[in-house]
């Protein structure tokens, strides 16, 4: 068994041997989608007691700050600015970016509102800079146009792939690896039981955040076959991929991934763009309206499921089946929420704020509305749906030919977060690597084409799958005309050549 506190030390040095083998954009990937994959959530305080709701996950700062988010967000820092310092130079904030510097910073504008609690607000700036800001920056600089989009939407099938064996293992056999490599998890056996088996953890924070980690993968596993972007993943045929993640997404037995996979497949099959426009409008309404009727209690579960008769049915149904932990959910939301607004602009600045109460709000939404107030929700709410917006709706972000639109696919990816969020906690940070990249238009606005002349003799070439990376003497940054920015042919980190751009020279009109 591998302590905790040694497996968090020692991805530093695992992190750098990616930094210093592999292009820039692959050890980024390596270290934030392995890292969440195969480091442990945190070092746990073992509890006897079988579901110790007061343990959050890693989407806030609590008493943990040793988290795979704080970690992974360390080292990819540390070894970008070891590698790639200058490519920060080329980073200009944004309107768009203000959701995400609101939503780092106001940790620090809630210890000022609640001064006795100043020390907690300092730490928490600090946790949600490593967790949330680096990879969204990291985003930023390095997947914001489609060859990047599609180098990072096939690291995330890979590492779907890679679960399928634990999955398989752990349905039948009980969720077992964490507490085999780690020790104590506290959510191991929490409503693990399924109608047949158990559902798996894998090295997760509990078993419906792997459900939306499968179901993340199998979703772009599946555009990616329908579209022929790629032939093959791990040496298997795509389509042998998304049938095989479809499946397993299935017998993880996560109702809500499960539902959250089905219902957002359209973004997949249709491409004409008014479609993906008006679903994604309407879903990103829907989570709006649903934080705002719950701060009001509008809508009151409770009173609904008391005096409806078709309500009361519908959540004895859910009983039954073993599905009564979605209305439990809503309920411990409901009772909670008049200990959030007690203090409605700035929160507590108190992660267990709720811990008077005796319930834990279920939903990331309000755990963050009760901590930082009406501004650090809106500040979360944004930072998810203002890239969905911007793909679907301003043509200006836009830039791919009309069967290559892998941005639809990864709205979809983003929505099925933002939509989980509304029940659960357990957030998939490296996801903000994606989000950081379609929060721009810079690179996605323009079709952005580096020409680079025949080699010489005594030149070689490289291929890694997303540049061609030219070795030999350095070459002058080349400025292209069609986009602003100057791009340097031999930089891996700078260089930001679309492959699919290519293609659309090159398709017949």
């Amino acid at each position: 068994m591998i302590p905790p506190l040694l497996a968090f030390f020692g991805w530093i040095p695992i992190s750098l041997l990616f930094f210093r083998r592999y292009p820039i954009r692959v050890a980024i990937l390596l270290n934030f989608i392995g890292g969440w994959a195969v480091l442990p959530a945190a070092h746990y305080a073992f509890s006897s007691d079988p579901d110790p709701y007061w343990i959050l996950g890693n989407s806030l700062p609590t008493d943990y700050f040793l988290t795979k988010a704080t970690v992974t967000g360390l080292t990819g820092l540390l070894w970008v600015l070891l590698f790639d310092r200058q490519i920060f130079r080329s980073f200009r904030l944004t309107f768009w970016d203000l959701p995400m510097l609101m939503w780092c910073v106001v940790p620090l504008l809630s210890a000022i509102a609640n001064p006795e609690f100043f020390g907690q607000g300092v730490v928490g700036l600090l946790y949600q800079l490593l967790a949330w800001g680096v990879p969204y920056v990291l985003g930023r600089l390095y997947f914001s146009d489609t060859a990047s989009l599609r180098l990072a939407a096939k690291a995330f099938v890979i590492a779907g792939l890679l679960y399928v064996p634990i999955c398989l293992i752990e349905i039948g056999a009980g969720p077992q690896f964490y507490a085999h490599l780690y020790g104590y998890q506290p959510h191991r056996w929490a409503r693990a039981h399924r109608y047949f088996g158990f559902r798996p953890i894998g090295l997760l924070e509990n078993g419906t955040q792997l459900g939306i980690w499968m179901a993340t993968s199998a979703l772009i596993a599946v555009w990616l076959w329908l579209r022929h972007t790629v032939d093959r993943i791990l040496g298997l045929p795509t389509a042998w991929a998304a049938i095989i993640l479809s499946v397993v997404t299935l017998l993880c037995q996560s109702g809500g991934s499960i539902l959250l996979f089905v219902g957002l497949m359209p973004f997949v099959f249709v491409s004409r763009r008014y479609f993906p426009r008006v679903l994604a409008i309407f879903l990103a309404l829907g989570i709006l309206l649903f934080a705002s009727l719950r701060l009001t209690n509008a809508v009151s579960v409770r009173a609904l499921i008391k005096r409806n008769p078709a309500a009361h049915s519908a959540a004895v149904f859910l009983k039954d089946i073993g599905r009564g932990s979605l209305v439990l959910r809503l309920e411990q939301d409901e009772r909670t929420v008049d200990l959030a607004l007690e203090q409605p602009i700035l929160g507590s600045n108190q992660w267990d704020w709720w811990r008077n109460s005796g319930l834990r709000p279920a939903g990331l939404w309000l755990l963050a509305f009760g901590m930082y107030g009406l501004f650090g929700l809106l500040a979360l709410q944004a930072v998810q749906l203002i890239p969905v917006i911007r793909v679907v709706w301003f043509p200006l972000a836009r830039s791919d030919i009309e069967d290559l639109n892998l941005r639809h696919a990864f709205v979809a990816v983003i929505l099925m977060t933002a939509i989980d969020n509304l029940l659960n906690s357990a957030m998939i940070l490296p996801l903000l690597l994606v989000i950081g990249g379609m929060s721009t238009w810079e690179a996605a606005a323009s079709a952005v084409r580096v020409d680079i002349q025949s080699p010489g003799e005594g030149d070689s070439f490289e291929e890694t799958g997303l540049d061609i990376i030219r070795f030999g003497e350095p070459q002058p940054p080349v400025v292209s005309r069609r986009t602003s920015g100057t791009f340097y042919p031999n930089h891996p980190g700078l260089k930001h050549a679309d492959e699919v751009d290519r293609v659309a020279a090159d398709k017949p009109s």
